[in-house]
């Protein structure tokens, strides 16, 4: 099935258009969807149950081998151009039929920093013993024309660069013929992508974009963080639909909010850990994932004795060093705790609820016309994506006045138009908001009615995509 018709055929001319006689063999051409954080979010960095979607929007790469040692990178987003990019084959490939300098070459300039996560993924897989060997030609130096194109937006909070790292990483791939498993594969965007400045790329996030199912119907993917698995899909049913409302809000890219909630989240369980011991626990009950962590026991023992906030040092000093994964402490950074933690463990347990809520509704059979109980689930799932979005707003300042905007008129709109719950989506800050509609002409007609006057208040359109619709399918499907 042709999901990708129109980013397929785009990149297949953009490919020839530079054409050459070192161009070797075939094109490999591969894409991957953009995803939405639907319930979870944060509570990544905690262990937490994270419920995901794959959208129809797409990322594509092109891909062909070259025997005279040139690197070329071309691509654009949203049709708005990257700056090409040249690099020699050398800096890349160890015996690659080329000598020379092998390390990649820092790219400190905004404007050609959008390859560093691809070379990240050639150096992952040579750390990992792959290798690259010439090409059967008279030059015999190995290179690549790599061409990029997607229609994600990048800073929406959909996992853009997950989505261009995923469709290379599948590229190189099967030209090469290599086997790796979709963790293997997760793991190695995740990490090309946090070693960028600006992406904070999760193995979760790669997993939708690698894993998710095709639509209709579409499929909610519900995740363990612990450390990373995918529990399984849930088909939703054909009355309800989620929806992911890009505000045209870039994410600010100055902080890194997953790695600021990793740390201070791992502060909190080491401080938990710490309580259990002093309490005569022989054994560690949480595995050091506050998504262990029981919201009841947490609500009514543990949160009183959490510091709102702690210096680093004073940290260090009553609890000692933490594992070198969470992060670095700084001494003199003040670490909300308390703050962190009663959003970590309350999006966890949101999330866990939201996914029970959506599996009740996949269970129980379709009527002409919603019923009563039906009806309630929904309003349930919808209220627990409103506390999350409250969190956000008022616990984590992490909120935008435009997604503020969008989820307040959905809210007041309310389930008697079909409109049932939103949430701002990712790490906040601007991007996307995602909302728990039914399939009603009057669901439709509520949002088109908001979309219409949120042009007048913002200056902004709003970018929509129904997530698990087909073209959804991940880059292994």
């Amino acid at each position: 099935m042709k999901i990708d018709g129109s980013l397929t055929d785009r990149l297949t001319r953009q490919i020839k258009s530079v054409a050459a006689s070192q161009n070797h063999g075939v094109a490999t051409i591969c894409t991957a969807p953009a995803r939405v954080d639907v319930l979870g979010g944060l509570s990544l960095e905690a262990g937490g149950v994270v419920a995901q979607m794959a959208l129809p929007s797409r990322a594509g790469v092109a891909l062909q081998w070259r025997d005279d040692g040139k690197m070329i990178f071309l691509g654009q987003q949203r049709r708005q151009n990257h700056q090409p990019v040249i690099l020699p084959g050398a800096a890349i490939f160890p015996g690659g039929g080329q000598s020379g300098d092998q390390s990649i070459p820092p790219l400190d300039d905004p404007q050609v920093a959008w390859t560093t996560p691809l070379l990240n993924v050639f150096k992952s897989l040579i750390d990992l013993g792959m290798t690259f060997p010439p090409l059967q030609s008279v030059n015999g130096a190995l290179g690549a024309t790599v061409v990029v194109d997607s229609d994600i937006r990048a800073g929406s909070g959909q996992a853009a660069s997950t989505a261009v790292t995923s469709a290379f990483l599948q590229a190189l791939s099967v030209s090469r013929g290599m086997v790796l498993t979709a963790i293997q594969k997760a793991h190695i965007i995740s990490d090309a992508q946090r070693a960028s400045d600006g992406n904070h790329g999760h193995v979760v996030d790669a997993l939708t974009v690698l894993s998710a199912q095709d639509g209709p119907p579409a499929h909610l993917l519900r995740y363990s963080a612990q450390p990373h698995s995918l529990l399984g899909q849930i088909p939703l049913s054909k009355d309800i639909r989620i929806l992911a409302l890009d505000t045209g809000v870039t994410r600010p890219t100055n902080r890194n909010i997953f790695a600021e909630f990793h740390l201070t989240g791992a502060m909190g369980a080491k401080i938990i850990e710490t309580i259990y011991r002093d309490l005569g626990q022989r054994h560690n009950p949480i595995h050091g994932y506050l998504g262990n962590v029981s919201p009841e026991l947490y609500r009514r023992y543990f949160r009183s004795m959490l510091p709102r906030r702690v210096r680093g040092a004073d940290f260090l000093r009553t609890y000692g060093p933490l594992d070198p994964t969470a992060g670095e402490i700084i001494g003199e950074n003040i670490y909300a705790i308390r703050t962190t933690l009663d959003h970590l463990i309350t999006e966890y347990e949101h999330a866990e609820h939201f996914l029970q809520a959506m599996e009740e509704l996949s269970e129980s059979p379709v009527e002409p016309a919603i019923s009563a109980e039906r009806r309630l689930i929904m309003q349930r799932a919808g209220r627990l994506m409103l506390a999350s979005h409250h969190s956000y707003r008022l616990r984590l300042q992490l909120s935008c006045p435009q997604a503020d905007w969008l989820v307040d008129q959905l809210s007041t709109a309310g389930p008697k138009t079909g409109t049932y719950g939103a949430r701002i989506t990712d790490c906040g800050g601007g991007g996307t908001v995602a909302v728990l509609m039914d399939a009603s002409d009057r669901a439709t007609d509520t949002l088109l009615s908001i979309m219409s006057r949120y042009k007048e208040e913002m200056g902004m359109e709003v970018d929509v995509r129904q997530a698990g619709a087909s073209g959804s399918a991940g880059a292994l499907i």
